[in-house]
């Protein structure tokens, strides 16, 4: 006759308690993973927004530092001229 092997209560209970708590464990590491890599995708995308906006604004440094776009400005803001170019303005008529 084979002997029936009694279960012991109490380490079947300190069994499931430490198979819980690694249960518990994986389970956040793998949820705080998830969050972790959303948060690099939003931190890249980020990164790649500013690296567009930087560029433009060396584009705009560049045009800025042309010798046409200060003509442009000087003629729009200070109404400058060469010394022979005639000026013509418009003048609008209100009508009533």
């Amino acid at each position: 006759m084979k002997k029936k092997r009694k279960i012991n209560k109490g380490r079947l209970l300190i069994i499931v308690g430490i198979l819980c708590f690694f249960l518990y464990n994986i389970i956040s590491v793998e949820v705080q993973y998830y969050q972790l890599k959303n948060q690099k995708k939003e931190l890249e995308l980020q990164l790649s927004q500013e690296k567009d906006k930087l560029e433009q604004l060396d584009n705009e440094l560049t045009q800025m530092e042309s010798e046409k776009y200060i003509e442009m400005l000087a003629r729009k803001y200070f109404g400058l001229v060469y010394p022979e170019e005639k000026v013509i303005i418009e003048v609008e008529s209100e009508e009533k």
